[in-house]
C-alpha cells in the first residue's frame, strides 16, 4: 500500500474544502433567491406557490372553566395578616427554596415578589 504525499493530502484537503465553500455560497444565494421572491408580489411567479399566513385556519380560544367551590372554601386573607404556618404552605406550593427555614419577613418578601 502506498502513502500519501504531503502534497496529495492537501490538495485533497484544499478541494474538500472548496466544495464545501461552493455548497455554502449555493445555499446563501438559494435563501436570498426565495427571500427576494416573497416579496415581489404574492399573485404572480413562484411567491404564489409558497404557503401564506392568510391561508392558515383560524382557531378559537379554548377557555377552561374553574372551580369556584374549592375557592369559596378558603378565606381570603392578606397575607401579612396570615402567620407563619399559614404562609409555609403557600410558599411549598411556589416551591420556594428552604421554605421550611423561613421566617415571616422572609416568606413575605418571596410570596410578593
Amino acid at each position: 500500500m502506498k502513502t500519501q504525499s504531503l502534497f496529495e493530502i492537501a490538495i485533497e484537503a484544499f478541494i474538500t474544502i472548496s466544495l464545501i465553500a461552493l455548497l455554502g455560497l449555493l445555499t446563501a444565494l438559494t435563501y436570498t433567491l426565495l427571500s427576494f421572491l416573497t416579496l415581489q408580489d404574492q399573485s404572480t411567479g413562484f411567491a404564489s406557490i409558497l404557503p401564506s399566513a392568510k391561508a392558515a385556519p383560524k382557531l378559537e380560544p379554548v377557555i377552561a372553566e374553574r372551580d369556584t367551590e374549592i375557592l369559596a372554601n378558603f378565606p381570603i386573607k392578606p397575607l401579612t395578616k396570615m402567620t407563619v404556618q399559614e404562609l409555609r404552605p403557600l410558599a411549598k406550593d411556589r416551591k420556594i427554596p428552604n421554605w421550611r427555614k423561613l421566617k415571616k419577613k422572609e416568606l413575605l418578601l418571596y410570596l410578593t415578589a
